[in-house]
């Protein structure tokens, strides 16, 4: 007996302005589950997983988040050599759609088409 939630297959393309977001994290939060994440290719385009082995996200509503920012890091040393500092990248999505609640989005059973176009 599987412990997963009925899914239904989420995928989309998020564009800022008119122009595709590339390297977006997209993440469905439903109000009693785990969280459905993918990120947009150069194109904005997205696909979710649930998990490892999962694609989709639980049927029903989700609060959706978008961002583009990520911290910094420092890549393990190799070879004798010193890690690597990799710079964050910095958040390009209006403030808008980063509150809570800003974004949303209904998941119903079989494939999902969700598209996001955002303006400043």
């Amino acid at each position: 007996m599987s412990d997963l939630p009925p899914l239904g297959k989420v995928s989309g393309v998020v564009t800022l302005d008119g122009k595709p977001l590339a390297n977006a994290r997209v993440q469905f939060q439903p109000p009693d589950s785990r969280a459905s994440e993918g990120m947009t290719d150069e194109n904005g385009a997205y696909t979710l997983r649930f998990d490892l082995t999962n694609y989709g996200a639980k049927v029903g509503p989700h609060v959706v988040s978008v961002t583009t920012r990520t911290d910094g890091y420092a890549k393990p040393p190799q070879n004798g050599q010193e890690g690597e500092w990799v710079k964050g990248q910095p958040e390009s999505v209006p403030a808008k759609y980063l509150k809570p609640g800003a974004l949303t989005a209904e998941v119903k059973a079989g494939s999902n088409t969700i598209n996001f176009e955002l303006k400043n």
